[in-house]
């Protein structure tokens, strides 16, 4: 076990770098992306866009879906109540004459 540990502080001990290294990044970096590159890039915006898009759509068909199932939910309490208010009406009306 000794051995492997010495081989690896051996591999991991700080070198300098190469003469020049630091030119050669830098050069690299200002460099223009490839034209697959900007492929990938596109593409990825476009999904994105379509994702949000998709989304947003979704958010609005929910929308709209709570906004009837609303409506719907108020008419039936609407009909109950004014059901119940019948029954109150004639329960009164009968106390009354009776």
């Amino acid at each position: 076990m000794n051995d492997f540990e010495d081989e690896l502080r051996s591999a991991l001990r700080r070198r300098e770098a190469p003469a020049g290294f630091a030119s050669r990044v830098l050069a690299r970096t200002g460099s223009k992306p490839s034209p697959r590159r900007r492929v990938w890039l596109a593409a990825a915006v476009a999904a994105c866009v379509l994702v949000t898009a998709g989304g947003v759509e979704y958010r609005r068909y929910e929308g709209r879906k709570a906004s009837r199932q609303l409506l719907v939910a108020l008419e039936i309490a609407g009909s109950k109540l004014s059901i119940a208010q019948e029954k109150v009406y004639e329960l009164n009306r009968r106390t009354i004459h009776e």
